[in-house]
């Protein structure tokens, strides 16, 4: 699955450098034809390859200027009307000193006289390039706009849906009358044999649903928290399974990393209740880090020859929310005797 979605991305890069180049090539024969009233002449190929390096950089600048666009974010027409500026004036002054470097390059390579530089470019090329970036860039900058802004449109609204499907799947696991029977049932046996433990399992049993409530409607939490969320809900799970599951935690918790809420928890629940376990073979779940930025869950895979009933929607809809959130996958890999996940992380220095 990983090669498939390394592929993928592959893909869709050739294939967006491919646009840039064909718009390039229709770009430069609008001008040409404008300007020289033929498509031939003697700039064409420094045209050419201007216009592909400006497109290049017009794409990387329109995604780091309008990529984080929230459209229901307090002040946005204001912080969106100056992104545009900025960003319109920052395209066009790094275009044109690429194209002044390249005259440059080619005044020199003609063996003009020195005297003859400022002129011609100011006379002969300069106002040309300038009416042609000015305008190409702000119709440009305006269409880049406008493509950005009803992406992120679309993007919440998805994320919008997916986030209500999550709540609605999170809360009917969480508040599963089987879920809420087995944990009283544990806490009707502990209280009366052991009312210490009893105490501590209705603390850790009142942070789950705390968590689940503060939390459901978030992005991203801290990874610590997310843990320590895992951790509580482990606790219950071990009270009641004793020595049938073990789960190992192989790295030490940060705080520079957030993480989609409840997705690690899924991923726990989903191992204990899919898959076989016993005192004489426990189910091992292990967590831990590969890299900065993705965190690992992976378990023994003991499929269970009845398994429990599922919607079947929590990792898609996982791998959903990372996709809208992160821009980025869940990483699935199934083995004879291993069943893996890897979620992906949101560092602190990433851009927001």
């Amino acid at each position: 699955m990983a090669n498939l979605l390394q592929n993928k991305q592959v893909k869709k890069q050739v294939l967006k450098h491919l646009a840039i180049v064909g718009g390039a090539v229709a770009i430069c024969i609008i001008f040409s034809l404008v300007l020289f009233e033929q498509i031939l002449h003697s700039g064409i190929w420094n045209m050419l390859l201007l216009t592909v390096i400006q497109l290049e950089l017009f794409m990387y600048l329109g995604n780091r200027f309008f990529q984080s666009i929230k459209p229901d974010s307090p002040g946005i027409i204001k912080k969106t009307i100056i992104r545009l500026i900025l960003f319109y004036f920052t395209v066009l002054l790094i275009a044109t000193v690429l194209f002044v470097a390249l005259f440059t390059w080619h005044f020199w390579r003609g063996g003009a006289p020195f005297s003859e530089f400022i002129p011609t470019l100011l006379h002969a090329e300069m106002g040309s390039f300038l009416k042609a970036a000015g305008v190409g860039f702000a119709l440009g900058a305006l269409f880049f706009f406008y493509t950005q802004w009803a992406d992120s449109v679309k993007r919440m609204q998805k994320l919008k849906e997916e986030k209500l499907i999550f709540q609605y799947e999170t809360l009917k696991t969480q508040v599963n009358p089987h879920f809420l029977f087995n944990s009283l049932n544990t806490l009707s046996s502990l209280v009366s044999s052991n009312p210490a433990l009893s105490d501590k399992f209705i603390h850790k049993l009142s942070a789950v649903y705390r968590y689940v409530l503060e939390n459901q409607e978030k992005d991203l939490v801290p990874l610590a928290a997310e843990m320590g969320f895992v951790k509580d809900f482990f606790y219950l799970q071990k009270i009641r399974d004793g020595e049938k599951i073990e789960m190992k935690i192989d790295f030490e918790e940060t705080g520079t990393a957030k993480i989609i809420p409840v997705s690690l928890q899924m991923l726990v629940e989903n191992a204990i209740k899919h898959n076989v376990a016993s005192r004489k073979e426990p189910l091992l779940i292990t967590i831990h880090f590969e890299g900065m930025d993705k965190l690992v869950v992976r378990n023994d895979l003991r499929q269970r020859m009845q398994l429990a009933a599922s919607s079947k929607i929590g990792l898609k809809n996982l791998n959903e929310r990372c996709k809208l959130i992160l821009n980025r996958e869940v990483e699935i890999q199934e083995t004879a005797d291993e069943f893996v996940v890897k979620v992906p992380l949101k560092l602190n220095d990433q851009s927001k």
